[in-house]
C-alpha cells in the first residue's frame, strides 16, 4: 500500500484522492478565535443575509447557440444569468396559463 503523506510540523496533510493540502496561513490556532483583519470585517459586512425571494438551484442543458446568445446578453446588457432565465421562464409559464406560486413555492390550485 502506498503512503499518501506524513503528519508533522508544517508538512502537508493528505486529502481525498491522494492530493495534499497545506494548512491555510490564517488557520485557527487551538485556544484562539479566528484571525480578524480589516478585510475580514469588510467581507463580513458584505455577507449579511439578504432579504428577498427564496431561490432554488436549477440545473439544465441548453444548446451551445443558446448559451452563446445568453452570454452575449449578460455581457452587453448587464443582466445576470439568473434574472434572464427567471424572466424567460415566467413568460413561458404565463403563456401556458400555469398557476402562480406563493413566495414559498407552493401552487394553490384554483
Amino acid at each position: 500500500m502506498a503512503q499518501v503523506g506524513k503528519r508533522g510540523g508544517n508538512s502537508s496533510r493528505p486529502i481525498e484522492g491522494g492530493r495534499t493540502a497545506r494548512p491555510h496561513k490564517d488557520a485557527r490556532v487551538p485556544g484562539r478565535g479566528p484571525v480578524v483583519t480589516a478585510s475580514t470585517e469588510a467581507l463580513t459586512s458584505k455577507l449579511e443575509p439578504r432579504k428577498g425571494p427564496v431561490k432554488v438551484q436549477l440545473n439544465t442543458w441548453v444548446l451551445a447557440s443558446t448559451e452563446a446568445r445568453l452570454k452575449w446578453l449578460v455581457a452587453n446588457q448587464k443582466f445576470t444569468v439568473t434574472s434572464v432565465v427567471d424572466v424567460a421562464l415566467q413568460e413561458l409559464l404565463d403563456r401556458y396559463n400555469v398557476p402562480s406560486a406563493d413566495p414559498d413555492g407552493q401552487i394553490r390550485e384554483q
